[in-house]
């Protein structure tokens, strides 16, 4: 759990029940080989082991889906600033309503 800076987190995790791994083909019985496979390796706890989005959409699981071509990286890393903000009731009901003008025509009136 080195991956994971935060002290008091490691702490919490440490202390959660152990568990024994419970096989995808138990749980979903009818589901696609392929696609179990890939949830494997999408859903592993350390993120420097887990499959990143360009490797799960390389998987044969998408091969009836997709051609190569299709698949481009974004020349950068998107821009979340959007969402720094404490959310409270009143910003997002005025979020909300600040949306609801965009769909508002003025042949509506």
């Amino acid at each position: 759990m080195s991956f994971i800076g935060n002290k008091l987190a490691r702490k919490y995790i440490q202390k959660l029940i152990i568990r024994n791994k419970q096989p995808f083909k138990t749980i979903f019985p009818k589901a696609n080989p392929a696609a179990l496979q890939l949830l494997g390796k999408m859903l592993v706890f350390n993120p420097e082991k887990r499959y990143t989005v360009k490797q799960s959409l390389m998987h044969p699981y998408f091969d009836a889906y997709k051609d190569d071509e299709s698949i481009i990286e974004a020349p950068e890393q998107f821009d979340w600033s959007w969402d720094n903000f404490e959310p409270t009731k009143d910003i997002l009901q005025n979020m909300v309503f600040e949306e609801s003008l965009q769909f508002h025509t003025e042949d509506e009136e």
